[in-house]
């Protein structure tokens, strides 16, 4: 339906949204269904505050080279040093998903450039231990922000989401989030328990 809502009326695009995020975008998560969380999220978000959702989508085009060239920068980095280490890896990145830039610069009273953590790295390995030989790369490579590691791994989250996060800043003294996990952790955290 969210994927067709610009052939409905304006008030039946309102209701679906508002529905899609009070039901359907919540329940994606609670069953660790990421992917489809964030598209019913977005989706939502252009039909219940179209301004914010352009605006924010605006200033993203507006620097979409320049965040690709430092994720590109970053992604080479960090699969150099893993491959020193012997480590074998997917490293990819991305950027925040609309909504939740929106949900942060609204609940937090930020701009867009104030975001911690606008963009985030995957590192996906074979092992769980490689998982914690990765963590300790990245915190020799990059400096950690204090209180920004997390371990879902130790500590799954009620959806068996299970992942490292730890927040580092790069050379260029830009902060990002790096998320490791094992390929099994992976396909369980982008499509849900029951893939």
């Amino acid at each position: 339906n969210m994927r067709t809502m610009d052939y409905q009326s304006a008030a039946k695009q309102k209701q679906k949204s508002l529905e899609t995020m009070e039901i359907y975008a919540p329940l994606a998560h609670r069953l660790g269904m990421q992917k489809v969380k964030w598209e019913l999220e977005d989706r939502a978000l252009q039909y219940l505050d179209p301004v914010g959702y352009r605006e924010i989508n605006d200033k993203l085009e507006l620097t979409h080279a320049e965040h690709e060239k430092f994720m590109a920068h970053i992604q080479k980095q960090i699969t150099e040093r893993l491959n020193e280490q012997s480590i074998k890896a997917t490293v990819y990145g991305r950027i925040k998903h609309t909504y939740s830039i929106y949900r942060k610069m609204y609940s937090q009273g930020k701009s867009l450039d104030q975001i911690y953590d606008l963009f985030a790295f995957r590192v996906i390995v074979d092992t769980l231990p490689d998982c914690y030989n990765v963590l300790g790369v990245m915190h020799d490579l990059y400096k950690p922000v204090l209180g920004r590691f997390k371990d879902y791994i130790g500590t799954p989250k009620p959806n068996m989401y299970q992942s490292l996060h730890t927040t580092v800043i790069g050379d260029e003294g830009i902060p990002f989030e790096v998320q490791i996990r094992t390929y099994e952790m992976h396909q369980v955290a982008e499509y849900g328990i029951a893939a």
